[in-house]
C-alpha cells in the first residue's frame, strides 16, 4: 500500500518527462529513488544517474497566473550567486512547460547522507549525549564563516556575481579581514536604505540568509563539515522601513519564511522608521548555538510549555540549563551576545568570527 501511494505522489508531481520513476532533466536520465521531504509547493527526492550517483532533486509546481515561478527562479539564482566550500552547491536547474501553461522547476543539489544538525540535534537528545565543545565550536564557526559570505558579499558592476571563495578560504586573510572590519565604525554596518539587490563594482551589498536554524545546516559526508542551505528566504540585507504599511508587509513575510523560535525579535515587531540588516541573522545564529549545546531553541521551551515564543522573544526571556550543563561559561556567553536584543548592540558577523577563533585558541575575549 505505501508503495503504491509513493507511486500515486510521483505520478501526480512529477509531470510530465516522467515514465514510472524515471525523468529526464537538460538531456540526462534520472532514477527517483525516494521522497525525502515537502513544503509548500515544493518536493524533495532523491535522485539517481545513471552512473549510480546521488543527488537531492528539488521540484517546485508553480500554479498558473501566480508569482511562485518568479520565487523559485529568484532561488536558482541565489544558489549561483555565492560559491563558498560551506553553501550548498548548486549543480543544475531546469524549467519545463507543462501542458496547462504552468512550470515546474527543478533544482538539483548534491545529497548528502547524514542529514542535517537537526538530525544530529536529535540524536543527540535520544541518546542522552551532546557534542564535545571544542567540536561545536569548530562546526559552528563554520557555519559562521558560511553566513559571512553572505554579510560581505560584494558586488561587480550591478551585475550577478559569484562570491569569490578566496575572499574566505584562508584563515589567515579571513582573520585579517575581520580585524579590519572590526575597526570600522559600527554604524557603517548598520547604514542602508530601500533594499539593495546590486552596487556598484566592489561595494558591499549585505544579504541576509532570514532562516538560520539546525535544519538548514547540512552534515556532509565527512561527518563535520556544515553546510549552509534553503536560500528560499535570502534577500538583500538591508531594508530601510518607511512607513506602517512597509512594516507590517515585513513582519507577514517574517512570519511566512523565518522560523518563529530562530526568529530575531525585530521581525516579530517591525518599527516605522529602523532599518532591518544582517543582524537578523546574528540572533538566529545565537540561537542556533543554543541548539547545539542544550537540544533545541532556547525560545522553543516556552513553545512546549502552551506559552507565547514570540512574546518570549520580544522580552529576551530564555534560561540555560542548571544541571548537567557540559559547556563553558564562555559558549554561555557567546550565546547571550548573539541574542542582544538591541540589533544596534548585537556583535556583526566578524566579532563573532573573532571571539570563536579565541575560544579556540582558548583565549581570554571580552566584549561587551
Amino acid at each position: 500500500a505505501s508503495m503504491s501511494f509513493l507511486a500515486s505522489i510521483f505520478d501526480m508531481f512529477l509531470g510530465c518527462c516522467i515514465s514510472s520513476s524515471n525523468l529526464s532533466i537538460n538531456g540526462r536520465a534520472y532514477r527517483i529513488v525516494k521522497l525525502l521531504g515537502e513544503g509548500g509547493f515544493s518536493f524533495v527526492y532523491l535522485a539517481q544517474d545513471g552512473s549510480g550517483n546521488l543527488y537531492a532533486l528539488k521540484k517546485i509546481r508553480c500554479t498558473l497566473g501566480t508569482e511562485e515561478a518568479d520565487l523559485a527562479q529568484r532561488e536558482v539564482d541565489i544558489y549561483r550567486l555565492f560559491s563558498h566550500k560551506n553553501i550548498i552547491k548548486l549543480l543544475d536547474s531546469s524549467t519545463i512547460t507543462e501542458s496547462d501553461g504552468s512550470k515546474t522547476i527543478y533544482i538539483f543539489l548534491p545529497y548528502y547522507k547524514r542529514g542535517n544538525l537537526q538530525d544530529a540535534i536529535n540524536k543527540h537528545n535520544l541518546n542522552k549525549t551532546h557534542f564535545p565543545e571544542s567540536d561545536m565550536i569548530r562546526m559552528f564557526r563554520e557555519i559562521c564563516v558560511a553566513v559571512k559570505a553572505l554579510h560581505t558579499y560584494k558586488a561587480q558592476g550591478g551585475a550577478r556575481v559569484m562570491y569569490e571563495p578566496s575572499q574566505v578560504i584562508s584563515t589567515e586573510d579571513e582573520n585579517r579581514q575581520d580585524e579590519a572590519l572590526l575597526s570600522r565604525n559600527p554604524q557603517d554596518e548598520s547604514s542602508g536604505g530601500e533594499q539593495v539587490a546590486v552596487g556598484k563594482r566592489g561595494e558591499m551589498v549585505p544579504w541576509a540568509h532570514r532562516d538560520i536554524k539546525p535544519g538548514n545546516v547540512l552534515i556532509a559526508d565527512d561527518g563535520e563539515t556544515p553546510i549552509l542551505m534553503d536560500f528560499g528566504s535570502a534577500c538583500p540585507a538591508r531594508i530601510h522601513i518607511e512607513n506602517r504599511q512597509q512594516a507590517l508587509s515585513q513582519q507577514d513575510l517574517a512570519a511566512e519564511q523565518c522560523t518563529m523560535p530562530y526568529r530575531a525579535p525585530e521581525l516579530f515587531d517591525v518599527k516605522t522608521g529602523t532599518t532591518l540588516d544582517e543582524k537578523v541573522d546574528i540572533w538566529s545564529l545565537g540561537c542556533t548555538l543554543f541548539a547545539m549545546a542544550y537540544g533545541q531553541s532556547p525560545f522553543e521551551v516556552n513553545m512546549d510549555q502552551g506559552g507565547s515564543v514570540a512574546l518570549a522573544v520580544l522580552n529576551n526571556q530564555y534560561k540555560f540549563p542548571t544541571k548537567d550543563d557540559h559547556y563553558s561559561q564562555d559558549v554561555k556567553d557567546a550565546i547571550k551576545w548573539m541574542l542582544t536584543a538591541n540589533p544596534a548592540d548585537r556583535p556583526n558577523i566578524h566579532q563573532v568570527t573573532m571571539k570563536l577563533k579565541n575560544m579556540k585558541e582558548k583565549k581570554t575575549y571580552h566584549f561587551s
